[in-house]
């Protein structure tokens, strides 16, 4: 911010001062100091408030919502104007808590820290129906996966198309794209696509599987291993790596540093493992 110093006359005094004669000779009454302080104290009160109206103006917003997983309605929603907040996700009858998208930042745990920024973004609770978080009653074919695809980042769930490249055995019955259901009459392997467009955004990384309705987290890596008669409902989520910019100040600091760089960036390099295992990398 500029100094609103550099704004105000420098010297008072000169106005009050101006008690000499102009070019006419005519002689100059002088101003009243006290009124003279008073504008000045007023124009900078002016000043001032008109900067803090145009920061509340374009102040950002968090817009919180519960939402129904994976296109359901909005059980409810609030706005934060300011500051930060401490959230816990609401119970609501019928309906369990799943995840947080925390403005691109996830959280399993049903309480999060909510801060607004320059700019509008976003904290979304998600939540899926109570009852059965897939098939209640596996049909004459056989019981089977469900799979979603998320983007962390643009907090949206993918409305065509499927997580899944490929399954293995992938029978009796096989698996073909682009369906986002794999009928596990027996144990099968399901691998996630490395990479994934949510229109109308671009492509993403994969970043790693979740089931649904479980305290437990699903082991790391492209395959989801899906056991016999299963049932789950599964999510592929996709979203940049949260870590790659710790990565690279640890790979520059490393370069810079010779053979001192693994002493002087050992906290870069602790920081860097802690967001790997916060973000199953």
């Amino acid at each position: 911010m500029k100094n609103t110093a550099a704004n105000t006359p420098s010297n008072h005094n000169s106005l009050t001062n101006a008690a000499g004669r102009n070019r006419g000779g005519v002689t100059l009454r002088p101003l009243n100091q006290g009124k003279m302080k008073r504008f000045y104290l007023s124009l900078a009160m002016c000043f001032f408030a008109s900067i803090l109206s145009v920061g509340i103006a374009y102040a950002g917003e968090v817009t919180v919502s519960y939402q129904t997983f994976p296109s359901g309605p909005v059980l409810d929603s609030n706005v934060i104007s300011a500051g930060c907040d401490t959230a816990t996700a609401q119970t609501f009858p019928d309906y369990e808590f799943l995840f947080w998208d925390n403005n691109g930042s996830l959280s399993f745990t049903p309480t999060v820290t909510i801060c607004a920024e320059s700019a509008n973004t976003f904290a979304t609770a998600w939540y899926v129906e109570t009852g059965c978080s897939g098939p209640c009653n596996c049909p004459s074919a056989g019981c089977f996966v469900t799979t979603f695809a998320f983007s962390i980042d643009h907090n949206k769930v993918l409305a065509n198309g499927t997580p899944i490249q490929l399954v293995s055995p992938n029978s009796p019955l096989a698996w073909t794209s682009p369906s986002t259901t794999v009928l596990t009459n027996g144990p099968e392997s399901i691998s996630a696509k490395s990479s994934l467009a949510f229109p109308p955004y671009a492509a993403e990384p994969f970043r790693f599987w979740q089931e649904l309705g479980t305290s437990t987290e699903t082991p790391s890596g492209v395959v989801y291993q899906a056991g016999k008669n299963d049932t789950a409902w599964v999510v592929a989520f996709y979203g940049p790596d949260p870590c790659q910019n710790l990565r690279n100040e640890l790979a520059s600091c490393e370069d810079g540093d010779g053979l001192h760089g693994p002493l002087n960036c050992a906290p870069i390099a602790k920081a860097l493992a802690m967001c790997e295992k916060l973000n199953r990398e």
